[in-house]
């Protein structure tokens, strides 16, 4: 016997959550749109450098972006669960690698090659989610449990945080700790699994961070904050902003008033020139982009699929999170950049790499061309 299909239902099945993506790429190409606007009026004003280079410049980083993005959008899950270990293991690796060389103000963050650089822990902390999203889903009914679940997706984010402390980067070690902690509770780990190792983290970050005097200044910092002071500076120019801003172009903290105002705190920028109504776009773009996720995080069934979902979610909303408070003077500074935003060509690239995962796990699990069960039982 035939079944007949309408065409709403087999266009339903061609384009799988087509509501919820279709918004996704339109939050996310409305902030990449504002993150070269915004470099284009901090960096373009400066006289070295002038605004064509700095088109020419952040242009680059984002066409690097999307060919990111469409990689990892069309890229079969399969190969992705794959390599999900071997790629963590390039990573950790990587974040050794500055060891060797010789560091930036006491610390040893950054990869360098001829005229180009990189901070190493972007692509780590990518491939932890997908290391992380297979191991998680590969304990199956046991990821409750301390050995099977707790164990082995946790110590990968223990080992990657502690190649970040080597460098030192305690800031990014908290980071990766957190994330992966948030994706190991969605996907099922129990709380009290956590209660001891957070514990004896907190007595190490404390102990190894106060032999840091930057820490110390950080922590003093945002307890009593300086009006000279990066954040004290940042909030003048969230204030002077006003309603309506003093119009694109026209701020003038970013005038070397302002310390990495084309970076971590563009969200600063973007309040001076573009005022309240600016700011409220920032905000509600990135409250969007979470909801959506979480509509995408509830419709996924496979467990390895989810996963990745919810990683690459809690990444994006969490480093914007932080950026934001950090800006507002609600959490102490650490250079972290503004997901879209910022010029920062690495975390650009691998943020629209992430959006690409997100779409491709959605697809394929509403799909059906992808089973965590099939993948275990194949090894």
């Amino acid at each position: 016997m035939t079944v007949a299909v309408t065409p709403r239902e087999l266009t339903q099945r061609r384009a799988p959550n087509l509501r919820e993506l279709d918004l996704l790429m339109l939050v996310t190409v409305a902030l990449c749109c504002l993150g070269l606007v915004m470099a284009v009026s901090v960096r373009g004003s400066q006289v070295d450098v002038g605004p064509l280079q700095v088109m020419r410049q952040q242009g680059a980083k984002l066409l690097f972006g999307l060919v990111a993005f469409f990689f990892c959008a069309v890229m079969p899950m399969r190969w992705l669960r794959k390599l999900a270990m071997p790629a963590f293991a390039v990573g950790v690796v990587a974040c050794l690698l500055p060891l060797l060389s010789s560091g930036v103000n006491g610390a040893q963050r950054w990869i360098r090659y001829g005229g180009y650089q990189f901070q190493p822990v972007e692509p780590a902390r990518f491939a932890l989610i997908l290391a992380m999203s297979w191991l998680l889903a590969r304990a199956g009914r046991r990821v409750a449990t301390f050995w099977h679940g707790f164990a082995p997706a946790m110590g990968c984010a223990v080992l990657l945080a502690g190649a970040l402390v080597l460098q030192p980067d305690n800031g990014n070690a908290m980071i990766v700790l957190g994330l992966a902690g948030a994706l190991a509770l969605v996907a099922g780990v129990r709380v009290v699994n956590f209660l001891p190792v957070v514990a004896l983290a907190v007595v190490g970050f404390v102990s190894i961070a106060l032999q840091h005097g930057y820490v110390r200044d950080r922590v003093t910092d945002f307890l009593s904050p300086d009006p000279r002071g990066q954040v004290g500076l940042g909030l003048i120019a969230v204030g002077s902003g006003g309603l309506f801003g003093r119009g694109l172009g026209q701020g003038w903290m970013k005038m070397g008033f302002v310390p990495e105002a084309h970076n971590d705190f563009v969200f600063a920028i973007v309040a001076e020139e573009f005022g309240y109504v600016g700011s409220l776009f920032v905000l509600a773009s990135f409250g969007v982009f979470g909801y959506v996720c979480y509509r995408l995080v509830l419709q996924v069934r496979d467990p390895f699929l989810r996963n990745v979902v919810c990683g690459y979610s809690v990444m994006i909303c969490m480093q914007a999170a932080l950026n934001l408070l950090v800006v507002s003077g609600w959490a102490p500074a650490k250079g972290i950049d503004l997901p879209f935003v910022s010029t920062g060509g690495t975390s650009l690239v691998f943020c629209l790499a992430a959006v690409g995962l997100i779409g491709n796990a959605a697809r394929a699990d509403r799909a059906g061309t992808f089973s965590t069960a099939a993948e275990v039982e194949a090894g």
